[in-house]
């Protein structure tokens, strides 16, 4: 009887803590669409993996909108479990790093999950090219920072390293020659400043 009683309490201790996860999740992504759907102009959704799915997730992407065969996209992103993992950690990690360009792996990862979460919110907008979605991120990587939470000038130095970092790495299929400072695919064409 002693036995059951242990396995029932370690059951219910295991069910508790898959619950809080859930519930946590949940209100992860709900805020991350909140962020999306300013980028959007509309509500979307944005999808983390529960625990489970993380295990399995075999994608390299860092997350990914799907088209239907008329080119709409859909309502919401599925972002990898790394992704959401970098996104848990706004406002927990220290960026002073920026100011020294001295930051290590961790302080990368969260640049390039906000970057992440501003290039999927323009697929949802309905941009289907990567190299047109990929520019206009990384003049909203800020804008997805700051409304996260991290201060607006260190939310610009994130974005100007995700910028001087990323994009020279990206592959073909992510730039182009107008992702430039007063080129086509310059969002604030009046503006000195790039992004």
């Amino acid at each position: 009887m002693f036995g059951k009683g242990i396995v029932l309490l370690l059951v219910t201790g295991v069910a508790a803590l898959g619950w809080t996860k859930h519930e946590d999740r949940i209100h992860e992504q709900k805020r991350l669409a909140i962020v999306a759907g300013t980028l959007v102009g509309h509500k979307v959704g944005v999808h983390c993996p529960n625990f489970v799915k993380g295990l399995v997730y075999a994608s390299s992407e860092a997350g990914t909108v799907k088209f239907d065969e008329n080119g709409r996209p859909a309502s919401y992103t599925d972002l990898a479990p790394d992704t959401c993992a970098a996104l848990r950690n706004v406002g927990k990690l220290d960026l002073t790093c920026l100011d020294f360009g001295n930051c290590g792996d961790k302080q990368w990862q969260l640049a390039w999950a906000l970057h992440t979460l501003a290039h999927e919110s323009y697929h949802l907008r309905g941009i289907a090219q990567e190299a047109v979605a990929e520019c206009y991120a990384m003049q909203n990587t800020a804008r997805v920072a700051v409304s996260l939470g991290i201060p607006p000038r260190r939310a610009g130095q994130l974005q100007q390293w995700v910028w001087t970092r990323g994009y020279a790495s990206e592959p073909d299929e992510y730039q182009s020659p107008n992702c430039r400072n007063g080129a086509s695919l310059d969002l604030r064409p009046g503006s000195s400043i790039w992004p």
